[in-house]
């Protein structure tokens, strides 16, 4: 059976820099100031990872309360979301026909709260977020378990980012790196296939090679 593992942050919802600048602003607030690139090195990392980072630098609360201090600032950020059209194309075309999943390095609570607040989260079978399995990405696991799910033996992962992409080939999957102009080609290069746009129609093909 074919299924359909998605990336969230980058892949699906234009929010790698939204996110960037809520922490920036955050840090900011505790009298750390650093330039917007400096964030760059944190696309797709677990959550708990970037706060124990930071931490090292700055007297930061624990990270629950870190983190609802950046989803407030978020908030703003989520009302005027844009998801990119070529994957909610695809959700749409995928939806009842192939199973889908959305696997992200977020913790799930947090994943939760941007697919309902996107109202996308019906367009899926099975949600995980990275505090649901030891190992989060790079590491096979988070991909493992949401493929175990949904029972599928064809899939194809879609990622954005060079820690995902990792993820996804350390699980023996085809993967599908969208270049969303964060990373450059050769930052994707461990992917299987690069594209600038997906097509439902030339992944659908896709599957039926695997």
């Amino acid at each position: 059976m074919y299924g359909i593992y998605w990336d969230c942050d980058g892949t699906i919802m234009d929010t790698e820099k939204s996110y960037a600048y809520a922490w920036k602003d955050f840090l900011s607030s505790k009298g750390l100031e650093l330039p917007i690139e400096e964030f760059d090195q944190f696309v797709g990392i677990d959550d708990r990872i970037v706060h124990a980072e930071f931490s090292k630098i700055v007297k930061l609360d624990n990270f629950e309360s870190t983190m609802d201090e950046l989803h407030k600032i978020m908030r703003v950020e989520f009302s005027e979301k844009i998801l990119f059209k070529d994957s909610l194309d695809c959700l749409k075309d995928f939806h009842g026909n192939i199973p889908q999943a959305c696997v992200s390095a977020s913790p799930k609570e947090v994943l939760n709260f941007k697919l309902q607040d996107a109202k996308i989260i019906s367009y899926f079978d099975f949600v995980i977020g990275g505090n649901e399995v030891q190992k989060n990405k790079p590491n096979p696991d988070i991909y493992l378990k949401a493929i175990e799910q949904l029972g599928t033996s064809k899939n194809i992962i879609i990622e954005d980012s060079p820690t995902g992409i990792l993820s996804g080939k350390e699980s023996n999957n085809f993967v599908i790196a969208v270049n969303r102009g964060i990373f450059s080609p050769e930052h994707l290069s461990n992917a299987d296939l690069i594209v600038d746009n997906l097509n439902p129609t030339e992944i659908k093909s896709l599957l039926e090679t695997l």
